[in-house]
């Protein structure tokens, strides 16, 4: 996977435009600044073919985060390593998702936010591994919480699981709440009409309680 490289002046112009109005590649489809994808994997290559996202980061000279399970962190920094990006190189910003998932969740949003601080020009991208840690009956509530911990900023996020832990009813549920999703090499989803994961969420809730 090979990063695309812009002039100067295209970066400038896209840098200058209105999130709602600009677009980052995930893995071949366009997804909007401001919003989210998600991805289900089966195999090690898949697992690794949307670190393409964050290497055009780097390109673009924006902030490029990559948080990972223990599980999940060596096939992708194997991956990184195939597309020439070495462990030691501080254009990314590498964070560890650990058991204690509010902690982590937490650090991943002030360290963006933090960035995001002291650099109002720039996008962010962001790619969360979790691996196998998070089961069906979790996941909604680790979207929720972690998109509202994000929510407002200009940033892509990617959240990625090993999709051997759901089953398909919680795979298509996905849809509704992000802009792009892909499961395995069966399908994909774009949804330009999504809700945030956070405002899904209240939705179901508030339809429950009728």
């Amino acid at each position: 996977m090979e990063a695309l490289l812009l002039s100067d002046s295209n970066m400038a112009r896209q840098a200058s435009a209105p999130a709602q109005s600009r677009y980052v590649e995930v893995g071949g489809y366009r997804v909007p600044v401001g919003s989210s994808a998600i991805h289900f994997y089966y195999t090690k290559p898949e697992q690794q073919r949307l670190l393409g996202f964050l290497i055009e980061g780097v390109a673009r000279h924006e902030k490029v985060f990559i948080a990972s399970a223990e599980n999940a962190s060596e096939a992708l920094s194997d991956g990184l390593e195939m597309l020439g990006v070495r462990q030691s190189e501080q254009e990314m910003t590498r964070l560890e998702i650990t058991s204690n998932l509010r902690t982590s969740l937490s650090v991943i949003a002030n360290s963006v936010r933090n960035t995001l601080g002291r650099d109002q020009r720039s996008c962010v991208r962001l790619l969360c591994d979790f691996g196998l840690m998070i089961g069906q009956e979790a996941i909604s509530e680790l979207e929720n919480s972690l998109h509202s911990g994000l929510a407002g900023l200009d940033l892509v996020a990617v959240t990625q699981y090993d999709g051997r832990g759901f089953g398909t009813p919680i795979t298509i549920e996905q849809f509704h709440n992000h802009a792009l999703a892909i499961v395995g090499s069966a399908f994909f989803h774009q949804n330009r009409y999504c809700s945030s994961p956070e405002a899904y969420r209240h939705k179901r809730v508030t339809a429950g309680r009728k």
